[in-house]
């Protein structure tokens, strides 16, 4: 990085920081993150990088596989800030709660390959058939649902959708007979090998938006401790960055997260999440949008929602309008 484009960026931000009273005092911090694939790994990057330290905050990651458990921990006050699918903080949302999205830092499904035994090779041969997911009304639930619904079947009658745990147990249901397919991260699809599922759908090129890699937040914590919020999203907007230029350093910390994958089941995810990150981590009211369709038949308030009522961008805005994100990549 050239001496002007240093200074640049911190005359950006040290203009935010007055303007909004950050201090140098480290600000601790507990977040959560839901999955320890790659899809929310840049949370790894900012800590082990330095990212956090870098903008004054002293964070705790902590790993909740479960989404309705890191749900109630945010709705509790026990846990400020998540990084998880959004489709559970719209639905406790309707039901009273103050969760919304601050930011999402990608809008491609994390879950990108609909696999299946090999003698399913067509879409509708999935009718009457068992799909598994790692945990019903999870990401992987609402997303096979999404991806159902784009290829013209419904989930509730078409196709029996079964509660599985995580892909090494869903790829062997999937092996032995007791399910027909199920829904896999790039790195999880890498990780399966080529000869255990046939990859019916890539779901990137069904065109899918969803909610499944967003940050969520109380408006309570916003409102207590705003600079605490915004000097987080800008440590994220720091690691997307750091994330896409430093491959080496990125899969270095995403291998000892990853709990001993394979260095190229670990590049696999590293490289689609490199793809498709947002530069500009706005929140994906597209996403929003469906997480409301698809819960509308079941809670009438989801079909009157509107989907800002969910989402909370003010953090991102600051930093792109102070022309902070585009700096950061000009050459």
């Amino acid at each position: 990085m050239t001496l002007a484009r240093t200074l640049a960026l911190a005359t950006l931000w040290l203009a935010l920081g007055i303007q909004h009273g950050i201090t140098a005092e480290p600000a601790r911090l507990t977040a959560g993150y839901s999955t320890n694939t790659a899809g929310q790994s840049v949370l790894w990057i900012a800590k082990d990088a330095g990212l956090f330290d870098k903008n004054a905050l002293g964070v705790n990651l902590v790993f909740i596989q479960s989404a309705f458990l890191m749900t109630q921990a945010l709705i509790a006050g026990d846990l400020p800030i998540a990084a998880m699918g959004g489709g559970g903080a719209v639905a406790s949302n309707l039901a009273g709660s103050d969760l919304v999205i601050i930011a999402s830092l990608a809008k491609s499904p994390n879950l990108n390959y609909l696999v299946t035994r090999k003698d399913i090779a067509r879409p509708e041969q999935l009718k009457g058939k068992r799909l598994g997911v790692a945990r019903l009304g999870g990401a992987s639930d609402a997303t096979l649902r999404l991806a159902l619904k784009k290829i013209g079947l419904d989930a509730d009658k078409d196709v029996t959708i079964l509660q599985i745990g995580l892909s090494p147990a869903r790829i062997r249901a999937i092996e032995s007979g007791a399910i027909d397919g199920t829904i896999l991260t790039v790195e999880e699809r890498a990780a399966a090998g080529t000869a255990a599922v046939n990859v019916l759908l890539d779901l990137k090129k069904l065109g899918l938006e969803v909610l499944s890699n967003d940050i969520v937040a109380p408006r309570k914590f916003l409102r207590e401790r705003e600079d605490t919020a915004r000097a987080f999203v800008k440590a994220l907007v720091d690691g997307i960055h750091f994330y896409k230029i430093n491959k080496a350093r990125a899969l270095d910390i995403m291998t000892r997260y990853m709990r001993g994958a394979e260095r190229r089941t670990v590049e696999a995810g590293y490289d689609f999440n490199a793809e498709v990150y947002q530069r500009k981590p706005y929140p994906s009211r597209e996403g929003v949008r469906l997480a409301l369709e698809e819960l509308a038949p079941k809670n009438p308030k989801a079909a009157s929602a509107k989907p800002d009522q969910f989402i909370d961008d003010r953090f991102v805005r600051e930093l792109d309008k102070s022309g902070y994100i585009d700096t950061l990549y000009r050459n």
